[in-house]
C-alpha cells in the first residue's frame, strides 16, 4: 500500500504541469534517484551492510514553476524580497537570465542496517554493533520552489569579468511520512526489505523513525556560484558558498571543477537530491554533448533535525549536539550526457563524512541517477521570463 501511495503522490505532482502546459511555459522535466546500491562497486560484500541514503526528486522547470497557485513560490518571493533581491540589485548584473524549478523531494537517512532479518545483522550485533550508537532513521517529504539568477559582473576600474549565479529555494514538507521506506524497497535492488523503518517495540534496539509522523518543517536556502578560472573554453573552476536555515541549518563553502557542455556558464552540481541542493538544466547546441565534473564542500552544521530531532517531537534516541561533529565534509564526482538536445542522463557518486563522534562513526557513499527531458531553446538554457 505504501508503494501505491507513493505513486499517487508522484502523479499528483505531474498533473498540474500537464494541465497548464498549454498556458504556461515549461522548459523541462526531471526525475532523480538517490540509492545506496548505485555505489556498491566501491564496497566489499555484503552490500546489505552499506545503507545510508535514499531519495527521489521529481519536478519541472519554467514559468509554471513560479506560479502563485503552487503556494511555495509566493513565500519564496516574499523572503527573497528582503534577503537576496537587495544584494542582486546592488551588484549590478549584466545579461541576466532567470529560471525557476518546482519539485517534489522525498529523502531519508538510515543507520548501517535497514533490516534485522539477515544473518549479517545478527553477526554484527554479536560483535558489538549497537543501533542506538548509529544515526537514527529519519526522512523528509515535501515540495521546493527555486529561483536561479545567472549573469556576469564587470568590476569597476578593471577589465575583470566574473560569471555569477544566485540561487534561492524555499522548502516545506513533513518529517516521517513513510514514503522513504517505500522508495527503499521499490528501488533497493538486492537490498533486504527495509523493515527497520517501522517501529517495533518488541525488540531491545531502536527501530522506526526519529521524528513524529506529519511534523511540519521548512527550509530556506541561499547559494552563490562564481567562476574563478577558465583554463580552457569548456573547463572551469567555481566557488560555491551557501547557507541553509530551517530544519537543516548550516553554512558551507564548496568548490567545483570540471568540463562542462558548450552552453554551460556554470558547473551543474551533480551531487545528491537533498532539499538544499537544487538542480538546473540547460540545452547544448550540439546533438550530443557531455560534462564531467567533481566538487567538495565543507559545512559548519548548527542543527539537523534528521539527527537532533524536532525539540520534543521525537523519540528519546535523538542525538545531542555534543554527540555530533560541528562540521561535515561532502564530495561528489559526476557526469551527464545530453542527446539530440532533448534527453539528458546524469550519474554521480557521493561521499559524506560521519556526523557522529561515537566509535561507530563512519563515512558513507551512495549514487545519484537522473533523467531530464529538455524543452528549452538550444544554446540559451532552460530560462523563463520571470
Amino acid at each position: 500500500m505504501k508503494n501505491y501511495a507513493l505513486l499517487i503522490v508522484l502523479v499528483s505532482l505531474l498533473l498540474p504541469s500537464f494541465i497548464f502546459a498549454q498556458e504556461e511555459d515549461i522548459t523541462g522535466y526531471e526525475i532523480s534517484l538517490d540509492q545506496d546500491f548505485l555505489s556498491d562497486f566501491l564496497h566489499d560484500d555484503p552490500h546489505e551492510a552499506y545503507n545510508y541514503a535514499t531519495g527521489l526528486r521529481l519536478g519541472f522547470y519554467g514559468d509554471l514553476a513560479n506560479h502563485n497557485y503552487l503556494g511555495l513560490p509566493y513565500v519564496r518571493r516574499f523572503i527573497d524580497r528582503f534577503l537576496i533581491d537587495p544584494i542582486i540589485n546592488r551588484v549590478g548584473f549584466r545579461d541576466e537570465d532567470v529560471s525557476h524549478n518546482f519539485v517534489l523531494t522525498i529523502n531519508g537517512f538510515s543507520p548501517r542496517f535497514i533490516s534485522d532479518e539477515t544473518q549479517v545483522f545478527m553477526d554484527t550485533l554479536s560483535n558489538g554493533y549497537a543501533l542506538e550508537n548509529d544515526i537514527p532513521f529519519s526522512s523528509f517529504t515535501g515540495f521546493r520552489s527555486t529561483r536561479r539568477v545567472e549573469a556576469n559582473k564587470m568590476f569597476a576600474h578593471s577589465t575583470t569579468q566574473f560569471d555569477m549565479a544566485f540561487t534561492s529555494s524555499f522548502t516545506f514538507g513533513f518529517m516521517s511520512l513513510g514514503l522513504t521506506q517505500g522508495i527503499d524497497n521499490l528501488f533497493g535492488a538486492s537490498r533486504p526489505s527495509a523493515v527497520l523503518w517501522d517501529q517495533d517495540d518488541m525488540v531491545n534496539y531502536p527501530t522506526g523513525q526519529l521524528n513524529h509522523t506529519m511534523a511540519p518543517v521548512f527550509l530556506y536556502s541561499l547559494s552563490m556560484e562564481t567562476v574563478l578560472w577558465r583554463p580552457l573554453r569548456k573547463v572551469m573552476l567555481q566557488v560555491r558558498p551557501e547557507i541553509n536555515l530551517g530544519y537543516y541549518t548550516d553554512i558551507g563553502v564548496g568548490v567545483d571543477f570540471g568540463r562542462v557542455m558548450n552552453t554551460n556558464r556554470f558547473i551543474d552540481n551533480l551531487a545528491y537530491t537533498d532539499t538544499h541542493n537544487p538542480g538546473l538544466i540547460s540545452v547544448s547546441n550540439e546533438d550530443m554533448d557531455f560534462s564531467l565534473v567533481g566538487g567538495a564542500v565543507v559545512r559548519a552544521v548548527f542543527y539537523n533535525a534528521h539527527y537532533n530531532g524536532l525539540f520534543g517531537w521525537n523519540r528519546l534516541d535523538a542525538l545531542d549536539w555534543g554527540e555530533t561533529k560541528p562540521y561535515l565534509l561532502e564530495a561528489y564526482l559526476g557526469a551527464k550526457l545530453q542527446f539530440v538536445k532533448k534527453i539528458e542522463l546524469n550519474f554521480s557518486v557521493n561521499w559524506r563524512s560521519s556526523i557522529l563522534k561515537t566509535d561507530q562513526a563512519r563515512h558513507a557513499s551512495w549514487g545519484t541517477l537522473g533523467f531530464k527531458y529538455l524543452i528549452g531553446e538550444e544554446g540559451e538554457g532552460c530560462h523563463d521570463d520571470y
